[in-house]
């Protein structure tokens, strides 16, 4: 079975050098993609503040690139 998600907003946001680096590190341990992860911690934080949202399957689509796994 195929499911098929469309995703049609962006949603921006500034942040840290320092910030965003643990975001590429984290989201390339876990062999998902930068989008994949801040999608499921958007997510995350929306459910746990009892926002309601329409849960996204877990998304893992894309792969970080081969190569050496960094760990955190």
């Amino acid at each position: 079975m195929t499911l098929h998600i469309t995703l049609p907003e962006r949603v921006s946001a500034a942040v840290t050098e320092d910030m965003a680096d643990a975001i590429r590190r984290t989201a390339a341990a876990r062999g998902i993609s930068v989008a994949d992860y801040l999608r499921g911690a958007l997510q995350g934080r929306l459910l746990m503040d009892g926002t309601p949202i329409r849960p996204l399957p877990d998304l893992h689509r894309l792969a970080s690139p081969a190569g050496r796994t960094r760990t955190l």
